[in-house]
């Protein structure tokens, strides 16, 4: 018989009819014959496939399909051929051994059997059809994934976010490989359901605290322990809360439409704008006693004692040692996140924001906060939340040495 080099592959594809009927499931294992075919299946559900002849050559590459019901109804296998094996002709019958990948669970509400993940760099289109010439809908972003909805040829198609369209196979993972993807990139939260919540060192009653989480109030989760959930800082600070008062949920990353991505990019640009604005402010606006702005009212944000003395550790922290309309100002930064809806939804999420304030990452607002903030921070923060403004609508703040331009007070340029 002819002979093939290590190079050469067959690939052999049966679809399972009798799979169907006899209402074999994923979850078990099964030996099945096929006859070799030169046709290539879809990418869903993974099954492992191993030889049930020890004579065989072995089987490399292998994926499969399912009915809606979690039935194999189709595996696809390529066989490596060696120069000592025979070539196998297309009506050659191999025998396989069937046994599903363990992909039980789900992440952000994808059953694993049903995700996909990018594999790209930075973006994969999502088309309207399975073509490269169909309508771009928008784009899937690295680390991001979704629900597969249908295949077709080397398509899939699947939801993500607001977006559901086709995408090459050769730009997604499946299976065992969209799991680890999905596992190292999805983001749990914890969301406090307590009216205060404390936030303790260590998985214990008496630990001491770190800050207090407000209902509401969320926080990246890391774990869950029993009676304890440890969750993590901006700064990468462990801590631990107790799983009575939070809700645990994961988020994996979604693609964009392209409305979207305009509205997006539209946002954006906005901001810039703005920033560019403001720091035209020019020192005519002060008055001449000592180049302290006008104060105007952006509109009260009601709070309680704790938010007044979350603030005013912050204030102290950032500002502590500058003046009077200095601290107010600092809180006012706060104040003016918070209306944006950009930053968080309390006070706590916004001072706890993901790399915006250091003092806050760091732990000394935490410490502050214990010990117990100055009566000049104090008043400094119930004045901001009164919707005093001495820097008009301004998120931002350094000091004036890191060359921003702005609203100057006291070593602090606001933007």
């Amino acid at each position: 018989m002819k002979r093939v080099s290590a190079q050469r592959w067959l690939t052999g594809v049966l679809f399972l009819a009798l799979l169907l009927t006899s209402g074999v499931r994923t979850a078990e294992a099964k030996t099945v014959t096929f006859t070799a075919k030169t046709s290539y299946n879809t990418n869903t559900t993974p099954v492992k496939v191993s030889s049930a002849d020890k004579k065989a050559p072995t089987l490399n590459v292998t994926r499969s399909t399912t009915d809606e019901k979690g039935a194999v109804v189709g595996i696809s296998v390529s066989r490596a051929e060696t120069s000592e094996q025979p070539e196998e002709k297309n009506d050659d019958v191999v025998k396989v051994n069937v046994t599903p990948e363990n992909l039980s669970g789900s992440v952000a509400g994808i059953p694993y059997t049903k995700l996909a993940m990018a594999n790209v760099e930075e973006a994969v289109n999502v088309r309207a059809d399975a073509s490269e010439s169909s309508t771009l809908l928008g784009k899937l972003y690295s680390g991001c994934g979704g629900e597969i909805l249908d295949q077709k040829g080397s398509w899939t198609k699947i939801k993500t976010g607001n977006l559901t369209g086709w995408i090459r196979n050769d730009y997604l993972l499946f299976g065992e490989s969209a799991k680890k993807l999905a596992d190292a990139s999805v983001t749990k939260t914890a969301t406090s359901i307590a009216d205060t919540l404390r936030v303790r060192k260590e998985p214990s009653e008496s630990a001491s605290v770190y800050s207090l989480l407000a209902r509401g109030d969320e926080i990246a989760a890391v774990e869950e322990l029993g009676e304890w959930v440890s969750v993590e800082y901006a700064d990468g600070t462990l801590a631990y809360v107790s799983a009575k008062y939070v809700t645990i949920s994961d988020e994996l990353g979604k693609g964009e439409t392209l409305e979207e991505i305009s509205a997006r990019e539209l946002a954006e640009k906005k901001e810039k704008e703005a920033a560019a604005s403001a720091e035209k402010t020019d020192s005519k606006d002060t008055n001449n006693a000592g180049g302290v702005p006008v104060p105007t009212n952006n509109g009260a944000i009601a709070g309680d004692v704790n938010d007044v003395q979350l603030l005013a550790a912050l204030i102290q922290c950032e500002a502590g040692y500058e003046c009077y309309e200095g601290q107010v100002s600092v809180g006012t930064v706060v104040m003016n996140r918070l209306r944006s809806g950009r930053y968080g939804n309390s006070i706590y999420s916004v001072i706890y924001a993901k790399s915006q304030f250091s003092p806050a990452g760091s732990g000394m607002v935490a410490k502050v906060y214990a010990q117990g903030p100055k009566a000049s921070c104090v008043q400094a923060a119930q004045e901001a939340m009164s919707g005093v403004s001495y820097v008009g609508n301004a998120t931002k703040f350094r000091n004036i040495r890191s060359g921003y331009t702005g609203i100057v007070i006291g070593n602090h340029v606001f933007w």
